[in-house]
């Protein structure tokens, strides 16, 4: 009994610290001032003018504010829910690929520097585009400024969330085929790209709970804004979700370009160095 709670806390303990760390951060963020966001808004802000022209400056109990651009990154905008995404991404996600509670603790430690990166650089991109494209995508569509700054955040977010989450997983196979001292052959790698894909859509499950459920808990669903976020988050996460099922069958031919169907199951069975 005493080997099933130890083996069952070495496995989930740090998916329940990646909780527990979430639900703090989610608490401070939504009693955190400008000032108390700091840590997160000033180098996104930093980046964001990489980006684009203008000056920011901080402006008590607001946020950084560019006269030029007449943008004002404020708390809404520090990418605190992303920052959270990620982090539940990586470690719900990519921790059991790790044996020894050691290696978990650091690749624990190591999403959540992955995740505070990731999120001041799709943040402050998101920003940068949102500036010097809404105005023009506003005349083009016909739809209103701020329905397309929410749809341009909301489709940057989950390409770069995807993004990273597949990144990591063509990583990690790599490394566990490099560790068994043999070569990811290109069936191989097409077999671990497919099956990355299908991983891709934990990430998606965690953007919708922490970007609706979350709320939809705390009594978001009286307020009008509420569904006007949900709206194009459910109508993008679903699209996401259903070419990832379409993909799951296909693989990618990189000798020819093109696509294909796997190879048949008795074929790959008896390959040279295949895995179940």
């Amino acid at each position: 009994m005493s080997k099933r709670v130890g083996s069952f806390v070495e496995r989930h303990a740090f998916a329940v610290g990646a909780l527990a760390l979430a639900g703090l951060l989610k608490y401070h963020y939504s009693h955190a001032s400008a000032e108390g966001l700091r840590w997160i808004l000033a180098p996104t802000t930093w980046l964001t003018s990489l980006f684009v022209s203008g000056e920011f400056a901080f402006q008590a109990g607001q946020g950084y504010l560019s006269r030029e651009q007449s943008v004002l990154i404020s708390p809404a905008c520090a990418g605190v829910n992303f920052l959270i995404v990620v982090l539940l991404s990586l470690v719900l996600g990519f921790s059991g690929h790790f044996s020894s509670l050691r290696q978990r603790a650091r690749w624990c430690a190591a999403s959540l520097v992955l995740a505070y990166l990731a999120t001041l650089l799709v943040n402050a991109l998101r920003i940068g585009l949102s500036i010097g494209l809404s105005h023009l995508a506003t005349r083009v569509t016909g739809l209103t400024f701020q329905s397309i700054h929410r749809l341009l955040g909301i489709f940057i977010y989950l390409a770069g969330l995807l993004s990273l989450c597949l990144t990591v997983q063509v990583w990690l196979s790599s490394r566990r085929a490099s560790s068994r001292h043999c070569s990811l052959a290109p069936g191989n790698a097409r077999r671990s790209f497919a099956r990355g894909r299908g991983a891709l859509l934990l990430p998606l499950g965690c953007y919708v709970a922490v970007t609706l459920l979350v709320p939809l808990l705390g009594g978001a669903a009286n307020k009008p804004e509420f569904w006007s976020h949900a709206a194009p988050v459910s109508v993008l996460v679903v699209a996401a979700a259903a070419l990832l099922f379409a993909a799951r069958g296909r693989t990618w031919d990189d000798g020819r370009h093109e696509f294909r169907s796997p190879e048949p199951p008795e074929r790959v069975a008896t390959e040279p160095g295949s895995r179940a």
